[in-house]
């Protein structure tokens, strides 16, 4: 079912299942994207990313290599476990250590090999995705961008949450809209600005007290020291000081 976000003009595309073991984007048209892209242009660019999804056959082959390891440890461990009870032996069965040993390399080989597959997996269809979100983010009418979404449900009982289960979206974002983060960091740069403006115009201009350029001086009569610079008088003997 296509979803489409309430607080963002956001549409997400799920997968569907197509097969055993295949899922492939959904290819149904979203009403939400009625005059922005064509309903050809939409199913082209959904098939274009299906078919960069890879087939299962690697995953279908670990599953049997793990599985062939898995009966041949299973093997050795009762085969082993037989022997050393109709031997009667003291020491470790070897047969016992073989099959432990085929077991965990099974089970590690698997787990790599599906590690590998995910990112591969992950990898191509960003790509793909990319590639149609250039087509679209750059036209001059009402643009959208496209990315991929991937998020992790945990499968199985109530309190028993053991099966994990890597889920993706195609997410359609209509229009260019700046994220909250982005609002942060442009309200505050242009706070910033706002209050440096001020500072600057104040220092532009700046004005210097009366007299801020006169030196305190002596009167040129009397030699007396001039202790008020407001003062336009000589204290001692009257005689005006010089202006400047």
């Amino acid at each position: 079912m296509i979803e489409t976000s309430v607080n963002t003009n956001s549409v997400h595309i799920p997968m569907v299942q197509t097969g055993c073991l295949k899922a492939e984007f959904d290819s149904t048209y979203p009403i939400h994207l009625n005059g922005i892209i064509s309903q050809d242009e939409f199913r082209e660019s959904i098939h274009r990313i299906n078919r960069t999804i890879p087939s299962n056959r690697i995953l279908i082959i670990l599953g049997i290599g793990f599985g062939l390891f898995l009966v041949g440890g299973m093997i050795c461990f009762i085969v082993g476990g037989v022997t050393a009870v109709k031997s009667h032996r003291n020491r470790f069965p070897p047969l016992v250590g073989v099959g432990i040993a085929l077991i965990a390399l099974g089970m590690m080989i698997f787990t790599i090999g599906c590690c590998i597959v995910q990112s591969q997996y992950t990898k191509r269809l960003r790509q793909a995705i990319a590639e149609e979100s250039i087509k679209y983010s750059s036209r001059s009418t009402t643009s959208c961008s496209w990315r991929l979404d991937t998020s992790i449900t945990w499968f199985g009982r109530y309190g028993y949450h053991n099966n994990r289960r890597v889920v993706y979206h195609l997410v359609i974002d209509i229009g260019r809209s700046i994220t909250p983060a982005m609002e942060n960091t442009v309200y505050s740069s242009s706070q910033k600005a706002s209050e440096s403006t001020p500072i600057f115009s104040r220092q532009d201009n700046y004005v210097p007290p009366p007299y801020s350029n006169q030196s305190s001086g002596f009167c040129s009569q009397c030699g007396t020291p001039r202790q008020d610079l407001t003062a336009k008088f000589c204290s001692s003997c009257g005689k005006l000081f010089h202006q400047y």
